[in-house]
């Protein structure tokens, strides 16, 4: 091993949440403690807790009992896919709080007149955009031209962002290259509907409510948002449409 043994405790330790003896011992446990002194010697967990902490293990799936009424170690990427389920399930329900939060304060806000065209710097303000202008829509359209083409850096965070506030994606692109190839993996997996269409002309964010124009200038990302009902509703049926005759 290129690290010491206290070094990968203190790893374990952080990076999956346990108590220094909940690491300790599962580090015992993959080097094959075959029994609860032979664990306790070698993992410096004294005796009496040994039982206790081999409990929470088993509860954390980190362990399991075998035939001979001891327990041996789950296998250490069974424990990493699991502890990135329970991850992504916990973010899932932090977005959930965090959405819930936002609209409880919506009631404390104070109206005001928006134009119905502004414009906005950077990717993040661009996100918090979209968590404005997005929520509680049916189908989002997204056309893929240029920033919006390169699924890791650009689309698929702002695809993640959107996911919850949406019932339905469905993506635009020109072709399928190495720059998103990405997309036509995992966006399976996301279940984003996709379809290739020529030419697009811009990258483009559109719903019902309003659709944002995304451009690339020299000071970086500008988001050009048009929350007039009546044009955004012109561009989404005419999104719409294309989508319905392009096998």
């Amino acid at each position: 091993m290129s690290e010491n043994r206290e070094e990968v405790i203190e790893r374990l330790r952080k990076s999956l949440d346990l108590t220094l003896y909940e690491a300790k011992l599962y580090l015992a446990l993959l080097e094959g403690a075959k029994d609860p002194k032979d664990a306790s010697a070698k993992s410096g967990v004294p005796l009496p807790r040994i039982y206790d902490v081999i409990k929470v293990l088993e509860a954390k799936g980190m362990a399991v009992s075998d035939p001979k009424g001891w327990y041996r170690a789950v296998h250490p990427r069974a424990v990493a896919v699991s502890a990135i389920a329970r991850l992504e399930e916990d973010s899932k329900k932090k977005i959930k709080e965090i959405l819930n939060i936002a609209d409880s304060l919506e009631s404390f806000a104070i109206s005001e007149n928006n134009e119905s065209i502004i414009i906005v710097k950077g990717y993040y303000n661009l996100l918090s955009l979209l968590a404005e202008n997005m929520k509680d829509t049916d189908i989002a359209y997204i056309t893929t031209s240029r920033v919006l083409n390169n699924w890791e850096e650009s689309l698929k965070p702002l695809v993640k962002s959107i996911i919850m506030l949406v019932n339905e994606i469905r993506i635009f692109v020109e072709e399928f290259n190495e720059f998103n190839k990405g997309l036509n993996e995992e966006g399976k997996e996301m279940r984003i509907l996709t379809k290739i269409y020529k030419p697009i002309l811009y990258d483009l964010i559109s719903s019902k409510k309003s659709y944002i124009i995304i451009l690339k200038g020299p000071e970086g990302l500008i988001s050009v948002v048009n929350q007039g009902q009546l044009e955004a509703r012109e561009v989404f049926d005419r999104l719409n449409l294309i989508w319905k005759l392009t096998p």
